[in-house]
This record gives C-alpha cells, sequence and structure tokens, in this order.
C-alpha cells in the first residue's frame, strides 16, 4: 500500500511500479492521511511542487497518480486483452450496469439477458 504524503521519505510518485498489486491511500483535504494510514502504508509518495505551491487537492493528486498507474499498465500491455474470463466479465458488466434487473433475474432464478457491444440491454428470445 502507497500512501499520498509528503514525508521526507516519500518518493516521487513516478518512480512507483503500478503494474503490480498496489493499494492507493489518500487523505483528507486538509488532514492528510491518518496517522494509522501512514503507519500501514509501505511507501510514502509525492507529487514534486515547483513554486509556492505546497499541495494540490486530493481530487487532482487522486488522478495525477492513477493516471500514472494506468499509463504503465498500459505500456506493459495490461490492457491488451481482457484479465478475466469472458462469463465472469460479462456477469459483472451486468451487474453493474443494470443492478436492479440483475437483482430480479438472480431471485427469480432466471440467467441475464444479452448485451450488444454497446451494452445495451438485447430483447430476450
Amino acid at each position: 500500500m502507497i500512501a499520498a504524503h509528503p514525508s521526507p521519505d516519500a518518493q516521487d510518485y513516478r518512480d512507483i511500479d503500478y503494474t503490480r498489486p498496489v493499494a492507493i491511500t489518500m487523505g483528507a483535504e486538509l488532514d492528510g492521511v491518518s496517522e494509522a494510514g501512514l503507519r500501514l502504508a509501505d511507501q510514502h509518495v509525492v507529487v514534486p511542487m515547483l513554486g509556492m505551491v505546497h499541495s494540490l487537492n486530493v481530487s487532482v493528486a487522486t488522478s495525477i497518480l492513477l493516471f500514472e498507474a494506468l499509463r504503465q499498465r498500459q505500456a506493459a500491455g495490461m490492457y491488451d486483452e481482457s484479465q478475466m474470463p469472458k462469463e465472469d466479465f460479462d456477469r459483472t458488466l451486468f451487474e453493474w450496469a443494470y443492478p436492479s434487473i440483475a437483482d430480479k433475474r438472480r431471485r427469480a432464478g432466471r440467467p441475464y439477458p444479452a448485451l450488444s457491444s454497446d451494452g445495451e440491454l438485447l430483447l430476450d428470445s
């Protein structure tokens, strides 16, 4: 786990390997990551700042870290193909996209309707 915190031993966020499993902990706007969170973190990371700016708001800092993770993972080919079996992917997509229909179908013991390539519901045959 990494924590976004400007401690003296914090590493530049670009020097972290985001191609391995990693949890990113961000703190509240004013107080930062809690003391417990800082103790649990394996590493602290920081977004280097120039000039008189000392920090970014949490949404901007989070976006920067997540974009770096995306960049590294794309470069490593991690998104070239799905890491989930197709059946699991289709089920998860349906449950996220249509939670109320998924719930009704599960309770009734009925399969989920098929989805188009755009994620639109296809009518049951």
